[in-house]
């Protein structure tokens, strides 16, 4: 059902009939809803399939006289608001029924609690009852099932009337409507149109004159024409132009040799109204047309107050002159190459959805059907409505299975052995009416998206997208060193760092650096190692998202749209094998955090004085020549000896590259002794996730090889972090000439057992349930989890205390590696793992971290 002015014909056709006194009975028409196994609920609820065809109104009228009319009733389930005043000459007046109660229009008032009373949908009772949601902040919607009387006239005479209809681009500017009308007797032999401007200084501007002669000097100016633009809608159909002046148009169709003129005529001007009538349309065009606006003010002097404008701005109008019919029209699709079982094709038009999903054979469509189309309408996370898709019908239910909506569904098979489902959802934005939802299709055991939730969005235009917050994430994934700088075993640390980089032109030294993003490896103490060995825990499985983990900690992440506003991201890690560890080192890696972000200040600063060059900074940065200063005495004072650097690793990033699938970048250092492995992944988070909880434990370790004879005295230090937090750069080198943001962890750091007391024995287990992260909304990209345990002996330095193992793991909160319900919008994931690693004094155990993102029910 569309809006009331397309209606007109019935309520006057009604009138004409209710003075000839020809009006029957009215028998009733009702339906039964589906079963139980075809709904989510057990409910079941009344089904209204009569639906009343549109007619339009015009600037004319007929009459007409009749003998005899039938009349029915039916229930629809559409409804629309009008918002314009329209004057009509004839009254409806229903035929009478105790059971309702109408107003002055004829429309049915809803009283008491009653849903039978006919409210329409979108409109709520009086006492505030009966199905419906709640929108953001508390604000109650309630909704009724649609039980409209219509009243269909079966005429046997021919109306002799003009037919017609009106259609606007949804938020759209400038043009309020678009309005064409025929003639009943002879329909398409001519078309008027009407644009309505939103005002009447907007008309006078884009209907300009075709020319200005200046009768003193005979000088004539020349103005453009707003264009009309005709299509076939192929890419490769006919295509026409109707050049639109104040006085007058001209119509052309373009060929290859330029515009032929096909007829002119005349243009009225009233107010915001410009009207023009084209002549044979029909003859002229094919039955289906599209149709947009070029609005053009005619002068470039003009041009700065009223700019060139495409009407709609997104998508088309079609027309058909036959029926009086004009309507707006946008499409878009969508699929996924993971999925190449189906994929799914949308129009949206003023009112209407049509729904095309498109099987890749007869199987899959036979595997998939019976559907079901499930809508999150408020963006709560719930469903608000869901629709039954058969081979035959469509069905549209509200939660408490109120049927709303009913359908025809079209199948298809296409040449090439595709399936095609097609349904449209009638009158869907008047239950909608803010224009976007997200939704998804499920079947028996069958999800599409498999992994995902899609977003429509049809406020100005349509596009349809997977419903999820992209990030630009980079994993230190590992880091392996052939020499750890020491005669024996290396006390190793590593500072990681990473910064965005904009310019104009790559060889000016005007660059605009963003924020530097700063980790250090391990949060606590060091990594012991041999020549030839990893640095970080390594699992062969755990390079793929679709792994429940990846290996090791990450560096950077930032928005995709905002990162790919840079040209390159700078990528850095550097180690330093640390004979005697100051208190400082020991306690906290709060210094090797300052030492990165001071290490990427000193190359900005460099980078600014001297013009970027890579292979200069390499060893200037790593020994501190260039800021002596802060990276050569304070250094060492830090520390408390001087430290053997292991490796300085550098690299760029080139944010605009795909990354959906992740890549692992493996760079050596100049010198080759320190390798590491980037994972670059572009992490898609589900925007559902904001409706499930995260917490992540480190529940239980076990000790399980001791490194001394007796017993042992064991530790161990976790830490966690979801995001970064800014920073206060200080002590940065002087040279620095552009200020940046410092981005460091918002980690979450324990020792167990607290203080310096100690776990006593050889092979203990022990519970400690540390509750490292705890977030009430888990739409995070991704959750950096890092164990260390090591066993006490006397003295304070060096390589008297034995490492026992070491994890670090970074789990990637993307739809792929969440886990999806077929009648959940909110994906889940939960897992508890066993993680055994070792040290390199021969000291072994076993951490069990326990994940959960799941809702609190």
């Amino acid at each position: 059902m569309r809006n009331p002015s397309r209606i007109f014909l019935f309520l006057l056709l009604s009138g004409l009939v209710i003075i000839s006194g020809c009006i029957g009975n009215t028998p009733s028409h009702t339906e039964t809803g589906p079963t139980a196994s075809e709904s989510p609920t057990s409910n079941t609820g009344e089904t209204s399939s009569m639906e009343s065809s549109p007619a339009e109104t015009g600037s004319e009228t007929g009459t007409e006289t009749r003998t005899s009319t039938e009349t029915s009733t039916g229930t629809v389930t559409q409804t629309e608001t009008q918002t314009e005043t329209q004057t009509e000459t004839a009254t409806e007046t229903p035929a009478p029924n105790e059971s309702l109660s109408y107003d002055e229009d004829g429309n049915v008032v809803c009283e008491g609690n009653d849903p039978d009373l006919g409210c329409e949908a979108g409109e709520t009772n009086e006492n505030g009852t009966g199905p419906g949601f709640t929108l953001t902040g508390g604000i109650n919607v309630t909704l009724q099932p649609v039980i409209t009387p219509v009243y269909l006239l079966n005429l046997n005479f021919t109306y002799a009337g003009p037919i017609g209809s009106q259609a606007s681009e949804p938020n759209g500017e400038v043009i309020k409507r678009v309005s064409v009308i025929t003639s009943s007797t002879n329909p398409g032999k001519s078309v008027t149109f009407t644009i309505t401007f939103e005002n009447e200084s907007l008309a006078n501007a884009y209907i300009s004159l075709k020319e200005f002669k200046n009768v003193f000097t005979g000088e004539v100016y020349t103005y453009r024409p707003t264009v009309i633009e005709f299509t076939e809608g192929d890419e490769f159909g006919r295509r026409w132009e109707l050049h639109l002046y104040r006085y007058g148009f001209e119509l052309y169709e373009v060929t290859g040799d330029g515009l032929v003129s096909l007829q002119n005529g005349s243009v009225g001007v009233d107010g915001a109204d410009v009207s023009f009538t084209v002549e044979n349309f029909s003859g002229i065009f094919p039955e289906r047309v599209f149709m947009r606006i070029r609005l053009d003010c005619g002068s470039s002097a003009c041009e700065e107050r009223f700019p060139r404008r495409t009407y709609p701005s997104t998508g088309n109008f079609v027309i058909e002159a036959m029926r009086g019919w004009i309507d707006y029209h946008t499409s878009a699709s969508y699929g996924s190459p993971d999925d190449p079982k189906l994929s799914l094709y949308v129009t949206a038009t003023e009112d209407d959805l049509t729904f095309k999903l498109s099987f890749r054979d007869e199987n899959e469509f036979k595997r998939a059907m019976p559907m079901r189309l499930y809508i999150d309408a408020t963006d709560g996370g719930g469903i608000d409505w869901w629709g039954l898709i058969t081979s035959d019908n469509f069905t549209l239910y509200d939660m408490s299975d109120n049927v709303y909506r009913e359908s025809e569904v079209r199948v298809t098979k296409t040449s090439a052995g595709e399936v095609e489902v097609e349904f449209t959802v009638e009158n869907i934005f008047s239950i909608i009416p803010w224009r976007e939802f997200r939704f998804w299709f499920a079947g028996y055991y069958y999800r599409f998206p498999a992994k995902n939730n899609l977003w429509l969005d049809a406020t100005h235009g349509v596009k349809v997208e997977e419903d999820v917050d992209k990030y630009l994430v980079v994993v230190v994934e590992d880091v392996y060193v052939r020499e750890n700088g020491d005669s024996r075993e290396g006390e190793i640390q590593l500072v990681s760092w990473a910064f965005p980089v904009y310019w104009e032109h790559e060889n000016d030294w005007n660059w605009t650096y963003g924020p530097i993003y700063a980790v250090s490896y391990p949060g606590r103490r060091w990594v012991e190692a041999k020549d030839n060995s990893r640095l970080l825990y390594h699992d062969e499985r755990a390079i793929s998202v679709e792994h429940l983990y990846v290996n090791g900690y990450p560096i950077f992440v930032m928005p995709l749209d905002e990162a790919r506003e840079y040209k390159k991201i700078y990528v850095h890690t550097a180690g330093w094998d640390v004979d005697d560890p100051g208190e400082y080192i020991t306690l906290g890696a709060g210094f090797l955090v300052d030492l990165a972000l001071g290490l990427a200040t000193g190359e900005i600063g460099t980078a600014m004085k001297y013009g970027y060059s890579g292979a200069m900074l390499i060893n200037q940065l790593f020994t501190g020549e260039s800021a002596s200063d802060f990276f050569g005495s304070r250094l060492m004072e830090a520390f408390g000896s001087k430290p053997d650097p292991v490796g300085y690793n550098a690299f760029t990033i080139d944010p605009r590259d795909d990354y959906r699938y992740g890549k692992l970048i493996e760079v050596w250092d100049f010198g080759k002794n320190l390798r590491v492995t980037y994972l670059v992944y572009e992490v898609d988070v589900p925007r559902t996730l904001r409706y499930d909880t995260l917490k992540a434990y480190l529940t239980t370790v076990s000790f399980t090889k001791d490194t001394e004879i007796g017993d042992d005295e064991y530790y161990l230090y976790a830490r966690a972090f979801t995001h970064f937090e800014p920073v206060e750069i200080a002590d940065v080198p002087d040279i620095t000439a552009e200020e940046t943001t410092g981005m460091v962890p918002a980690e979450a750091s324990y020792r167990y057992p607290a203080g310096r007391r100690v776990v006593s024995g050889n092979k203990v287990t022990v519970r400690p349930n540390l509750l490292l992260i705890e977030h009430t909304m888990a739409n995070v990209p991704f959750i950096y989890l890092e164990y260390n345990a090591w066993e006490e002996d006397a003295g304070k330095w060096g390589n008297d205390d034995d490492p026992m193992g070491q994890v670090a793991i970074t789990v990637l909160l993307d739809n792929d590696a969440l886990r999806w319900d077929e009648i959940s919008a909110v994906p889940k994931m939960v897992w508890s793992l066993e993680f055994q690693s070792c040290g390199v004094s021969g000291g072994c155990s076993k951490a069990w971290f326990w994940v959960r993102v799941k809702g609190e029910n």
